[in-house]
């Protein structure tokens, strides 16, 4: 049973950082270690509702112990910024000025067309209209626009 939540709590940490590399823009509204829960969290329960055999208690153990490492790591974020930079990241800013931060858009791993597609969601047409545009740590992208005057 040492063995389950030792393994559990390994998976945590290696899935929130196989989280972070994929980048930003696969975590819509959530953020890094809520999605990491949520999977794995399905992942366990499957096994057990699957297999008869299993003991009920060998699924039940490792969600308990993800939902108690959740709560810890959320406990945490809120007292220390540092810790919240590492799990959640920071924004990045992907467009200054009306010009379109290409290196900024590689890092992040994100194509012109989805970039394109995100500024047509929140009717921009034209990348010149906009004085900031930054993704956020939870992958939303917010708009600064210059006054129309």
């Amino acid at each position: 049973m040492l063995i389950s939540l030792f393994r559990t709590v390994l998976l945590y940490v290696f899935i929130i950082l196989a989280v972070r590399i994929m980048g930003k823009r696969q975590l819509s509204d959530m953020q890094t270690s809520e999605l990491v829960v949520t999977l794995v969290i399905s992942d366990i329960a499957a096994i057990p509702m699957q297999n008869t055999e299993q003991p009920l208690l060998s699924g039940l153990l490792p969600i308990t112990m993800l939902v108690a490492l959740e709560i810890i790591v959320s406990i945490i974020m809120l007292k220390s910024r540092r810790f919240r930079k590492i799990i959640c990241g920071n924004p990045v800013v992907i467009i200054k000025d009306g010009k379109i931060l290409e290196d900024q858009i590689k890092k992040l791993r994100i194509t012109y067309e989805d970039l394109y597609s995100l500024l047509r969601q929140q009717e921009v047409f034209d990348v010149s209209q906009i004085k900031y545009g930054i993704v956020e740590t939870n992958g939303s992208v917010s708009l600064l626009k210059y006054d129309s005057e």
